[in-house]
């Protein structure tokens, strides 16, 4: 595997496990803080990155998409998604040594294709991108807990030197 991508793919299962270490401390409220979007709430979001996983990891493996996963609706609730986060970004990280190939799927009604490394490159950048969303809302709602310096890859890689 490309030093890059296996370095991208470990950071990102890191960053996704450090961040839910992170809410799990937190008062059950901050599951409902929200920006300008009320729908978009801290836990659904959560809720959102892992259950975006299945469905990239079913583009790849051709395979229906799993059962959505349960609402985040309390802190205590995210730790029963710690083992599926771990799970789907294990294997996500193990499709990465897959032949770059064309995947045809179904996204909003039209038939579209990508190459794997298209659907394994949009996984690691779709969990950076809610990270922050999490991170923003938290913030703005005075709970300034996810430091993304805490989680860039300068960080990972110290720790893993430890």
């Amino acid at each position: 595997m490309n030093p890059i991508v296996e370095k991208s793919l470990k950071h990102m299962a890191w960053a996704n496990e450090e961040m839910l270490n992170i809410l799990l401390a937190l008062p059950d409220e901050a599951m409902k803080f929200s920006s300008w979007n009320p729908d978009w709430t801290v836990g659904k979001i959560v809720h959102h990155i892992v259950d975006s996983q299945g469905r990239l990891i079913s583009r790849i493996t051709s395979q229906l998409p799993p059962v959505e996963c349960p609402e985040v609706t309390t802190a205590d609730s995210i730790s029963d998604l710690l083992p599926l986060f771990k799970e789907r970004d294990a294997h996500i990280f193990s499709l990465a040594n897959e032949p770059d190939q064309m995947h045809s799927i179904t996204q909003n009604g039209k038939k579209v294709e990508f190459l794997t490394s298209t659907v394994i490159a949009q996984s690691v950048h779709h969990a950076a991108e809610h990270r922050v969303q999490i991170s923003d809302i938290l913030a703005n709602n005075k709970m300034d807990v996810l430091n993304l310096d805490s989680l860039s890859f300068f960080r990972f890689e110290s720790s893993r030197n430890k």
